[in-house]
C-alpha cells in the first residue's frame, strides 16, 4: 500500500493575500468606528457616565467632532497592525492544526487558532494599544494623560515609564485578545461555511454580514469584563498611589463597587463599535482578498 502523502501546504500567495487584507480592511474599517469606541473608552474608565447616547452627546458639547475622534491615527494604525497577526495569523495557524483534506475544522482547532492569533497580536501590539486607548480617554476627566499624537504619545510613553511600561498589561491584553479572537473567528467562519454547506445563502455580501454580527457578538460576550479591567490598568495614573495593584485587583474592586453587572459596563457601547466595526472589516475584507487573488 503507498504511504499516505502529507496535506497540500497552502499557496504563500494566499497567506500573503491574506496579510495583506487583514491588514488593510480593519484600518479603513477604524474609520467609520472609532467614535463608538471612544464612548465606551470613556464609559469603562470614568464611573459617572452615562448611557450610550448620553455620553456621545457630551463628547460632542464638550469637544467637538475632534473628540469624538480622538486618537483616531493611533486607532487605525492598531487595527492595521494588531488585525494583521490577530486576523492574518488564523488560517496559517488553523492549517498547522488541521489537515482541510480531512474536512471542515472542528469547533475546538478554530477557538485555539484564533485564541493564539490574538494572544499573539496583543503581545506585538501593546504599545499602540495602550496609547491608543489613553488618548481616547482623554478629556474624561478621569485620565490624567496628554498626548498630541501617535509620536507624542509613544515619546511620552517611553520617557515616563521605559520599556516595561509600553507592555504594561500585556498579561490582561493578551487574554483579553485571545477570548476575543477566538470565539469571533469561530463563530465567523463557522456561520460562513454552515450557510453555505446547506444553500441557506451564498457566499456574498449579506452572508459576510450576517456571520460578521454573529461572531461580534460572541467575542464581545466573552471579552468584554477582560477589556473593562485593561483599559482601568491603562488609564492610571504613573505619578500617584496606584488605584489597582494587578487585574486581580481591579476585577476584586469592580465587584465590590458594581457588582457583576460592573464588568458589563460600556457593552453595548462596546458591541454599537465592534458589530459594525466587524461587518464593515469582513466586507472589505473578502472584497479585498478576491480582488488581490484576481
Amino acid at each position: 500500500m503507498p504511504a499516505a502523502s502529507a496535506p497540500a501546504p497552502a499557496p504563500r500567495s494566499s497567506y500573503a493575500t491574506g496579510f495583506i487584507a487583514a491588514s488593510a480592511a480593519p484600518a479603513l474599517s477604524a474609520l467609520f468606528t472609532n467614535p463608538i469606541e471612544v464612548v465606551k473608552i470613556r464609559q469603562q474608565v470614568d464611573p459617572r457616565a452615562g448611557g450610550l447616547l448620553s455620553t456621545l452627546q457630551r463628547i460632542y458639547v464638550g469637544h467637538g467632532l475632534a473628540g469624538l475622534q480622538s486618537g483616531l491615527q493611533m486607532s487605525v494604525m492598531r487595527e492595521a497592525s494588531k488585525s494583521f497577526f490577530r486576523i492574518g495569523l488564523f488560517e496559517p495557524i488553523l492549517n498547522t492544526f488541521h489537515d482541510k483534506n480531512e474536512g471542515p475544522a472542528p469547533i475546538y482547532k478554530r477557538m485555539a487558532a484564533g485564541m493564539t492569533s490574538g494572544a499573539t497580536a496583543a503581545l506585538v501590539c501593546n504599545p499602540i494599544e495602550l496609547v491608543k486607548t489613553r488618548q481616547q480617554a482623554q478629556g474624561s476627566g478621569v485620565s490624567s494623560f496628554k498626548y498630541k499624537g501617535p509620536i507624542d504619545g509613544m515619546r511620552q510613553l517611553h520617557a515616563a515609564e521605559g520599556v516595561a511600561g509600553m507592555w504594561r498589561g500585556t498579561p490582561v491584553s493578551m487574554v483579553r485578545s485571545a477570548m476575543v479572537t477566538g470565539p469571533h473567528l469561530t463563530t465567523y467562519t463557522g456561520v460562513k461555511e454552515t450557510f453555505v454547506a446547506n444553500g441557506w445563502m451564498g457566499d456574498a455580501t449579506p452572508l459576510h454580514i450576517v456571520a460578521s454580527l454573529c461572531g461580534g457578538l460572541a467575542g464581545i460576550c466573552c471579552n468584554h469584563p477582560l477589556d473593562l479591567v485593561r483599559n482601568r490598568l491603562y488609564n492610571q495614573p504613573i505619578n500617584e498611589p496606584p488605584l489597582y495593584t494587578s487585574a486581580v485587583d481591579c476585577a476584586r474592586k469592580v465587584l465590590a463597587s458594581d457588582g457583576v453587572l460592573g464588568f458589563y459596563r460600556g457593552f453595548w457601547s462596546h458591541y454599537m463599535r465592534v458589530g459594525p466595526h466587524y461587518v464593515i472589516t469582513f466586507v472589505f475584507l473578502e472584497k479585498i482578498k478576491k480582488l488581490l487573488q484576481r
